[in-house]
């Protein structure tokens, strides 16, 4: 079959289906317009490749739930929601590291600060481990992907109050699983 003659709506029905080639087709059609838009959105070649790829990525993956219309309106848009929130996890990584730089100065590179750290980290994996496998979804993908409700009601074809209610879960669970790092609340000011 030869997939360059055929109009995106037919390659993206044929994709639902787990057409390889169909994809390939897309992907080969609209990469280079999405890898400029987004180079030229945030300035750097690396972070363009990056959120292009996840785009394709995400794309493929959701191939067989993804309402799609226009296939190039849909890519557009899906980029500039990939580079707002990759601008939004950016911005709170500087202002997590300048609050740390401006408060913990003192304790920046002592073995009890990193014990802390460290202690911390693993009580965090701890707590997530301890959530059902849908809360554990939803709260990685809320509070370490800075995805709204809406995109991952989406992402995991599931409503929106139940993406609430499985945040609103996870946050009382990780606060009980944490109490004892409260004291630490700069840290955990950021994850909950």
């Amino acid at each position: 079959m030869n997939y360059s003659l055929l109009p995106d709506e037919a390659l993206v029905g044929l994709m639902k289906h787990e057409d390889k080639g169909a994809f390939r087709v897309l992907y080969e059609r609209y990469w280079k317009e999405i890898l400029l838009v987004a180079y030229r959105k945030t300035g750097t070649k690396e972070i363009a490749e990056e959120l292009t790829q996840n785009l394709f990525l995400n794309l493929w993956e959701r191939r067989a739930t993804v309402e799609i219309q226009h296939v190039r309106a849909w890519l557009f848009t899906a980029i500039k929601f990939s580079i707002i929130n990759h601008y939004k996890s950016q911005i709170v990584h500087e202002k997590f590291v300048s609050y740390v730089q401006h408060t913990a100065t003192d304790y920046a590179h002592t073995t009890e600060q990193t014990t802390i750290h460290h202690d911390l980290s693993q009580a965090i994996d701890k707590g997530i481990a301890l959530l059902p496998e849908k809360t554990q979804q939803v709260f990685r993908l809320s509070r370490f992907e800075n995805r709204s409700i809406k995109e991952i009601a989406r992402d995991l074809n599931i409503s929106e109050k139940a993406v609430e209610y499985h945040i609103t879960q996870s946050l009382k669970r990780m606060r009980v699983h944490l109490k004892d790092y409260l004291i630490y609340g700069f840290l955990l000011i950021y994850l909950l």
